[in-house]
């Protein structure tokens, strides 16, 4: 049985602090904020609360959580706590009604003990006071809301300071930064006395600890509770329950010389199928730690031709070490048959960089750039002081650059101007700038994995899984939901697009992208509209928008193989073609984009949640539709394609039908893409089969 973790009331998965830079005393401090939008931290590290009005009758809030935040931040600045007091509801409405109380709210209460012995004497908080907020849920609008239909302010006792306020239970936390460090120190024979004055001094003697020392030492006692080497190996057991229901659930792991489980990793048939079809890019997010059961947690994750986030497998290992590193990537690797991810994204993270070159040589290491950008506030900002976020922006204005040699000539320029020469991590992260610059990412597949919206969907995941105060059997089950493509993804409703230039162009990719592809196309599309094209002496095209006057993309086409491209690279890093091309493509009177040019990967029929076979006749059909099409424009064409067909169909009939990897109908085949953009901006050659 494992030792539930609710029942002690402790969540203690959080971000590893340590700093890429190797140094044990540099650590990275995160911290939520509009300037980190990337931050995946579980929960602030401290409580802000504002000043607000006092409550009123009819104000209306969307949510009974943000009318109780509201009432919170004004009893917090007023000297007093809150509490949530009752509730109504029933089975049409569910709750449609709440009373919110000060802490002391009602009658004095006395409990009755069969032991009179062993009863202690504690004081008691509620005075009778009467002060109070109660909301009730209307339909406004055809919307429901929560209104205040009473507020009582009047209180029978005193009002507290707000260096008295702060120590109510209902103010004070631990944050997840500081549980660490108490346990550190504990660990390391420190009394709670010793550890409050070590964290006081971490923080400095103007800022005040957000708890006490009995809080520190109910989290010490709580952590003491947990049997860690049996909660652990429990969860091999539910692994082996779980795979005596599904056979195609998979997972491994290792014991160590006292025969505890050491590491553990799993992956559910679903994420298997999945992977087939989207795992050509991976993002594997290793940056929480379980501090109780000190275990790290690695995610891998995906996206999907929608745009979701799905999840391909789960890690759970005792260190941070190049050999656990590499056994994760060899079991997950192993989970999916063998199959190498084209691109990999990861935090900076050496030792995880040099088990990715060990076991994964054929897959591009990507520097996730949240992961980056949610560092350089302890990197940078005390340094620089009032100059921060000017470095900021000249810190993302260099990230999007196209040209390596703009980028480096720049950089020293940035450096020298904020004085950051002798700084380490400036130094850190221009010695990497190959694996996390876009000036050097351009022409590796990322599918649209870098972009804020999609760090925020894996954050959200995160905080989802690891917000419950709940053991690790639980947090098994919870990731066994969510790894459910079908729970993941949902049923995908093919929306209507709307068209918004009538290009033929657009109107054709509508029919075959699904609307979160489309919809970065169709943006492109709409762009390209307002570049001027001119073609240059050797043929290629020089494309830039209207009120420029210098600078733009120069663009090549070459008709006898119909392929074209780009200096920007956006195809070849997204699979999505750039307004550039789309112009040339416009002046070439292409009224219909390449099949080459509409990603399998980016289509429709790459649905995982077909079920029948319509989404493979869709995609032959697709298919053939436009080489029948192709290849009608002349006997030459026509001879050509009666030979490949043939040679083709010779080729299928002597594969074998069952090889191990069966074609799933409810899935799609192995989608291999594979890009081989040529080193200068003037010529590409890109295939997606």
């Amino acid at each position: 049985m494992i030792t539930s973790k609710a029942q002690t009331g402790i969540n203690c998965w959080i971000r590893k602090q340590q700093c890429p830079c190797g140094e044990r005393k540099c650590y990275i401090r995160f911290e939520d904020g509009k300037n980190e939008e990337a931050s995946s931290s579980s929960e602030p590290s401290e409580i802000i609360y504002v000043d607000v009005a006092p409550p009123f009758i009819g104000q209306t809030f969307e949510t009974d959580d943000e009318a109780f935040e509201y009432y919170t931040n004004f009893a917090r600045k007023s000297g007093f706590a809150i509490r949530r007091e009752s509730s109504r509801s029933n089975q049409d409405r569910g709750v449609y009604s709440r009373v919110f109380v000060c802490h002391r709210y009602g009658p004095e209460r006395h409990r009755k003990s069969a032991k009179a012995e062993r009863k202690r004497d504690r004081k008691t908080t509620v005075c009778g006071c009467e002060s109070k907020m109660y909301i009730l849920k209307k339909i406004i609008g055809g919307v429901p809301r929560w209104s205040v239909k009473q507020f009582v302010n009047e209180h029978n006792h005193e009002l507290l300071e707000d260096d008295q306020v702060r120590l109510l239970p209902a103010y004070r936390k631990i944050p997840d930064a500081d549980r660490e460090r108490i346990l550190l120190l504990h660990k390391a024979g420190c009394s709670v006395r010793h550890i409050m004055k070590v964290l006081q001094v971490e923080k400095g003697e103007e800022e005040q600890l957000p708890f006490i020392e009995r809080d520190v030492r109910n989290f010490v006692q709580s952590c003491k509770k947990v049997d860690r080497e049996n909660d652990v190996s429990e969860l091999l057991n539910v692994c082996k329950t779980v795979k005596e229901r599904d056979a195609d659930f998979v997972y491994d792991f290792t014991m160590d010389e006292n025969g505890n489980l050491a590491n553990i990793a799993w992956a559910y048939g679903d994420s298997v199928c999945a992977y087939r079809a989207f795992g050509d890019v991976v993002v594997f997010d290793a940056t929480y730690r379980e501090i109780t059961y000190d275990r790290l947690l690695g995610v891998w994750f995906g996206i999907d031709n929608h745009g979701k986030t799905i999840f391909f497998g789960y890690v759970l290992l005792r260190d941070e070490s190049y050999h656990s590193f590499s056994w994760a990537l060899q079991a997950f690797l192993q989970f999916m048959h063998g199959r190498c991810p084209q691109t990999i994204l990861t935090d900076i993270d050496l030792g995880l960089g040099d088990a990715i070159k060990s076991v994964l040589p054929s897959s591009k290491q990507v520097f996730c750039i949240w992961h980056i950008v949610s560092k350089l506030s302890s990197w940078f900002s005390f340094q620089l002081g009032p100059h921060y976020e000017d470095f900021k922006a000249e810190f993302d204005r260099l990230y999007n650059l196209e040209s390596k040699k703009d980028f480096e000539g720049q950089w020293i320029l940035m450096v020298n101007r904020f004085g950051l020469g002798s700084n380490k991590h400036i130094a850190l992260l221009f010695s990497h700038r190959a694996s996390w610059a876009l000036p050097y990412l351009r022409g590796h597949f990322i599918a649209q994995m870098t972009t804020a919206e999609y760090s925020k969907s894996i954050d959200a995941f995160l905080k989802g899984i690891l917000s419950a105060q709940t053991c690790l059997e639980s947090f098994f089950e919870q990731v066994g939901i969510v790894s459910n493509f079908r729970t993941q993804a949902g049923e995908q409703e093919m929306e209507d697009m709307h068209i918004k230039t009538s290009m033929p162009i657009e109107e054709h990719a509508s029919s075959i992208l699904t609307p979160y592809a489309f919809n970065l196309l169709q943006n492109e599309i709409v762009l390209s509209m307002q570049c001027a094209a001119f073609e240059t002496v050797n043929g290629s095209y020089l494309v830039r928008h209207h009120k420029r006057m210098d600078g733009g993309c120069l663009v090549s086409w070459m008709p006898k193989d119909e392929k074209i491209c780009c200096s920007c690279k956006q195809f070849e890093v997204s699979g999505i073609l750039c307004r550039h091309i789309l112009r040339v493509l416009a002046l070439k009177n292409y009224f219909h984009l390449p099949e080459k040019y509409l990603p399998i990967r980016w289509r429709r029929e790459s649905s995982l949640l077909q079920s029948n076979t319509d989404g493979w006749s869709q995609a032959f059909h697709s298919l053939t539709s436009a080489l029948y099409a192709e290849s009608s424009l002349s006997k030459e064409r026509v001879d050509y394609v009666h030979k490949e067909l043939v040679r083709v169909l010779n080729d299928v009939r002597n594969m074998s039908a069952c090889d191990g990897v069966v074609l799933n109908l409810e899935s799609n085949p192995p989608i291999d893409v594979r890009i081989d953009a040529a080193a200068n901006g003037s010529e590409c050659n890109s295939t997606w089969n």
